[in-house]
C-alpha cells in the first residue's frame, strides 16, 4: 500500500508560486524517486519510491490569485482546494486533520502565524528564509517545534545558487 504526504502551500507569489507549487507538482505527477538521485540521495529511491505526494491545498492572499493559480494547475490536471483572506493556513489546517507538511512561502513578516499554527495542529513545516524576522519568534517556534516533536525545515535555496557559489569561490 502506497504511503502518502498530504501538502498544503500558503502563498503562491514569486518563490510560492514559481517554485514550490511547480515542484510540489513534479511530485504529485512523478513521485520522489525521479528527484532523489538529484539530491544525492539515489540509494534510497527503493526505500521511498511509494512515497505519493498530494499537494491538497493552497492559500492565497486574494481570490483572484488563488482562483488564478487552480485554473494554471488544472490545466496540468491537478485539483486542489484554495482559500484567501488574512489567515488562510487556519481554514487549511481545520478542513485537512492529516496535513503532513505546511510549506510557508508568505512575505517574510508574515511567517510566524502559520508555522506557529501548523506545530500546534501538529503539522510539520517548511518555510522560506527568514524563518522569522525576531528572535523571541524563532525562540518561540524552535521551543514548539521541539515540544511537539514536529521539523521546521527553512529553505535557504541561495547557499547552492551557482552565482552565489561562484561569488563565494571568487571572494576566497
Amino acid at each position: 500500500m502506497p504511503r502518502s504526504l498530504k501538502i498544503a502551500l500558503v502563498g503562491a507569489g514569486m518563490f510560492g508560486g514559481d517554485v514550490h507549487l511547480r515542484t510540489y507538482a513534479q511530485l504529485q505527477q512523478h513521485g520522489l524517486a525521479p528527484w532523489l538521485g538529484r539530491v544525492g540521495l539515489d540509494n534510497m529511491a527503493r526505500q521511498l519510491g511509494d512515497v505519493e505526494i498530494q499537494f491538497v491545498a493552497l492559500a492565497t492572499n486574494t481570490a483572484a490569485s488563488a482562483q488564478r493559480t487552480l485554473e494554471a494547475y488544472r490545466a496540468q490536471g491537478m485539483e486542489f482546494a484554495i482559500y484567501h483572506g488574512d489567515t488562510p493556513w487556519l481554514n487549511i489546517l481545520r478542513d485537512f486533520p492529516d496535513l503532513d507538511i505546511l510549506a510557508v512561502a508568505t512575505p517574510d513578516h508574515l511567517h510566524t502565524a502559520p508555522i506557529i499554527a501548523a506545530l500546534e495542529r501538529g503539522v510539520h513545516v517548511i518555510t522560506e528564509k527568514p524563518m522569522t524576522l525576531d528572535a523571541d519568534e524563532a525562540d518561540r517556534i524552535i521551543a514548539l517545534s521541539e515540544k511537539v516533536r514536529r521539523l521546521v525545515g527553512v529553505d535557504m535555496h541561495k547557499r547552492y545558487d551557482p552565482d552565489h557559489l561562484r561569488i563565494r569561490d571568487d571572494i576566497a
